[in-house]
Parts: C-alpha cells; structure tokens; sequence
C-alpha cells in the first residue's frame, strides 16, 4: 500500500494502493514536486512537434536544473534535422520501432532498446524507419523541453497529430533554435533506399 504522505510526496502519478483507486495526472500536466513522482506512458504534458507527438515527463523545475526528459512518438519519416546542441548533452532510448542515427559523421542502426549518446557540440540526428516509434530522449542540464513548447503546439490528444496539421517551416524552426543555443547545421537522414 502506498502511504498517502508518499503519494503527496511524489506528486498525483498513477500509483495504485489496495484500498483507492489509481490516482490520474490531470491531462497534458506535470507535477510540480522536486522530491520524485511517477508518471504512466500517457502521462505528462502533450505537444504536436514537427508531425510527432511528443510528451513532456520532466523539467528544469521539477529536476533542479540537471535534467529534462520528453517522449517523442513518431511514424515512418519522422526525422530531425542534423542540428548541435550547444549548451546540453542528449540521451535517445528506442522504446520501440527502427531508428536511424546519425553522430558526427557516422550512421547507426537502433532497434528497441538501443542507446545514443549525443554530447554537446556533436551533430546528431535521427530517423524512424519502421511504421511507427517510441524514442526517450534525456537532456543535461534541463531547458530543451522550453524548446519544444515554443517551437510545437498543445496536443488535442495523446495521438499522432492528423496528417493534415500544420506545422513551423524551417526557418521559424531554425530561428526558434538559435534562441534555445541550438543550431541546425545539415539535413535529416534520407529515408532508406
């Protein structure tokens, strides 16, 4: 059983106790404590970026400043520019489906599970090759999540966005990313001949 202090403690996640029912994050937020919370898959605050879905699980708020964390969910295509992170480190986890990376100049191929570490100052992109994909993507020191809510939208809903749905063109995108110390410097993975 989860004590209530615990769960006041760790925010409203989707703990279960034996006696209550699951406590739900009210849609599309995050909690607020710094002392440590638990958020379920479709947890978190929902953007539509860039034709993906991306999910916000953590902040420079509730982390101190050392980390942000956003789930990004994808369909055959999705793909980031080659761009260079000038102030923060990037950790992408395959979650699920096939995912090109590109690190400097060499390409990788990932499938779930896969790891890529993209420091600082080394050009890295990525693109998704299977149907659909679920990537995590980990940033040190915290602030890419800023990034994301002044370049993508508030999400209807947990979904992929409609095709139909319009999005920033390159070079709103690109002047959005010099103002988050980021800098597109080449284009995304090709898809796979």
């Amino acid at each position: 059983m989860i004590e209530p202090d615990l769960v006041a403690a760790i925010g409203p996640g989707s703990a279960k106790s034996a006696s209550t029912s699951p406590c739900k994050i009210p849609e599309m937020s995050l909690p607020t404590s710094i002392r440590g919370y638990v958020l379920t898959p479709d947890d978190g605050e929902a953007l539509w970026f860039n034709k993906g879905l991306l999910i916000v699980k953590a902040t420079a708020a509730q982390t101190e400043g050392k980390y942000s964390a956003v789930e990004m969910r994808g369909r055959k295509g999705f793909a980031s520019p080659l761009h260079v992170h000038h102030s923060e480190d990037e950790f992408f986890i395959v979650m699920s489906g096939d995912v090109r990376f590109q690190l400097g100049d060499e390409v990788f191929e990932a499938k779930q599970g896969s790891l890529m570490y993209g420091p600082r100052e080394i050009p890295h992109s990525f693109h998704v090759d299977s149907t659909e994909a679920r990537l995590l993507l980990l940033f040190g020191p915290a602030g890419t999540d800023k990034f994301f809510r002044a370049a993508g939208k508030p999400a209807r809903s947990f979904e992929l966005p409609p095709g139909d749905e319009e999005f920033l063109d390159r070079e709103k995108l690109m002047e959005i990313g010099r103002q988050f110390d980021q800098e597109f410097v080449g284009p995304p993975l090709r898809p796979k001949s």
